[in-house]
């Protein structure tokens, strides 16, 4: 395989930084993946090696504000930020006459979600992991108001931070994450979390215009996004081609799972049934 790194200056100013992995031969299809809160690209290299093993040109960008890309850490003046640099991305990377699909993790299935919603002419599928696609059952409806008031007088204040006990049952892989320098700890701060909020109250009504081919995947035991978010997706989106697969007993990363080359496998998998020979 070959591996690149690229960069560009997006709307906003700050240098986004994406790796391009190619396989070998000529590409069957690019897959591009959007990685979580607070990580980077790079915690995806297992994954990577598995699509590009299986033929795909993989991409992997560091969003805004988290790993090797520019911008105050976790911070962002509209969400729309993400998904213009990721359609940047996808336009830098597509391949002629070779289908795109989008792959998104937590946050990154937000950021995918919202994107797909806007750009199904530019994709051939989507595959979403434990998305951030309803508010967490911890989040009352006072605060669900509250939140876009903090993020307009208060954009920086620091709200809640992610457990990462709950991201893997595998203490390697938390040992690995508390240790990496490019994981942000921080908290979410308030206008990252008033955006997120926003977009996702905006599903339910988007989700039937849906039409894409779709894989939801999620851990049964995930208590960082809700499988429930993944449950509405499938029944809301207007896909005719759409798969729900709830692990029971996985956490929030279901790459990193003691379990994860069986979902790595329906993943690549999944692809592979999508993509014209």
């Amino acid at each position: 395989m070959q591996r690149a790194e690229h960069n560009f200056v997006g709307g906003h100013g700050e240098t986004i930084t994406y790796d391009v992995i190619d396989p070998i031969d000529q590409p069957r299809a690019v897959v591009v993946i959007a990685h979580g809160l607070g990580e980077h690209g790079r915690r995806y290299t297992h994954v990577v090696d598995r699509l590009v093993a299986a033929g795909n040109r993989t991409v992997v960008p560091d969003h805004l504000g988290h790993g090797r890309s520019g911008g105050k850490r976790l911070r962002l003046r509209r969400f729309a930020d993400f998904t213009d640099d990721l359609d940047r991305v996808i336009g830098e990377t597509a391949v002629a006459d070779r289908p795109t699909f989008l792959v998104g993790h937590s946050m990154g299935g937000c950021i995918a979600l919202d994107y797909a919603l806007d750009h199904q002419d530019r994709l051939a599928g989507l595959v979403l992991s434990g998305a951030a696609v309803v508010p967490g059952d911890d989040m009352s409806p006072i605060a669900m108001k509250l939140a876009p008031v903090l993020a307009r007088v208060a954009p920086g204040l620091p709200t809640t931070a992610l457990d990462a006990s709950a991201i893997s049952r595998d203490p390697q892989v938390v040992a690995d994450y508390n240790a990496d320098p490019l994981v942000i700890r921080s908290k979410i701060p308030a206008d990252l979390g008033a955006a997120m909020l926003t977009t996702m109250q905006s599903f339910p009504r988007r989700l039937p215009r849906l039409q894409l081919p779709l894989l939801v995947m999620h851990g049964g035991d995930d208590v960082l996004t809700s499988p429930a978010g993944s449950e509405l997706v499938d029944r809301l989106a207007g896909s005719s081609d759409k798969t729900l697969t709830i692990y029971d007993g996985l956490y929030h990363e279901i790459f990193n799972e003691p379990e994860r080359d069986r979902v790595i496998t329906d993943v690549v998998d999944w692809l592979a049934a999508h993509t014209p020979a």
